[in-house]
């Protein structure tokens, strides 16, 4: 009981205004090992991918049915793009922001040129690298909101869009790259990162080793708490 009141705490410490208007909330749905991030405005659902072994349908649902529904799709990879399909079909005015990069599967490839694009948004900062030689270095980056959401991206890219993508002072929370695998979320990373209040890990320790003990441990010497979907389930924070 103790825990969740701190729990409550903190996640309400990282709201920056409340009051009458509305507050934009962060939703990272517990869906196993992968990745479902939502973040709610007045209109909108913005999904940063739509992937893992499981998803709380009903949840989603109500959160988002009656909004416009936006997509960033970082990477080919199931994990970050299984429930598209379904999504297409519950979800109203479902559009894509960033289409996968490189090829896949076909039915894969059919299923997401199948959505429509959505009109430009001023809200996002995003970044690719179309020249990486796998999915994941292909990977898709964003920022919005102050949510910085790096796909799979890998370590050697991390390098790259940490220049590219500009200051990143507004970063107040990370998701961490390939569910925290060591492969990224780099030293130089977290450096970066000079305010931000949260690591997310959506993945689960017991069956696939993320977040990787390396990654936690150099959250740790950054004084960076994290928050585990595998221990807390689905997590929900004002922005």
């Amino acid at each position: 009981m103790a825990a969740r009141a701190c729990l409550f705490l903190l996640v309400s410490l990282i709201g920056s205004r409340l009051g009458p208007e509305f507050t934009p909330e962060l939703v990272v749905w517990n869906v196993g090992q992968g990745q479902w991030v939502t973040i709610l405005d007045e209109q909108s659902c913005w999904h940063l991918d739509m992937g893992g072994e499981f998803a709380p349908w009903s949840q989603i649902m109500r959160a988002c049915r009656g909004r416009l529904n936006r997509v960033s799709l970082s990477h080919w990879d199931s994990d970050h793009i299984n429930f598209v399909g379904r999504a297409r079909h519950q979800l109203p005015n479902l559009c894509v922001i960033n289409r996968p990069l490189g090829l896949a599967a076909e039915h894969k490839m059919t299923l997401i040129n199948s959505l429509p694009e959505c009109v430009p948004s001023l809200h996002l900062r995003q970044w690719s690298y179309p020249e990486g030689k796998t999915p994941n270095a292909k990977s898709w980056v964003v920022l919005t909101h102050g949510v910085l959401a790096p796909g799979d991206s890998p370590r050697a890219q991390e390098k790259m869009w940490l220049h590219k993508l500009g200051d990143l002072s507004d970063v107040r929370i990370l998701v961490l790259g390939h569910h925290g695998s060591r492969t990224s979320t780099s030293r130089e990373l977290l450096f970066a990162l000079s305010r931000v209040k949260m690591a997310i890990s959506s993945a689960r320790f017991q069956r696939y080793g993320h977040p990787h003990r390396e990654v936690v441990e150099a959250l740790e010497r950054a004084r960076i708490p994290m928050l585990r979907t595998e221990e807390w389930g689905t997590l929900h924070m004002f922005l």
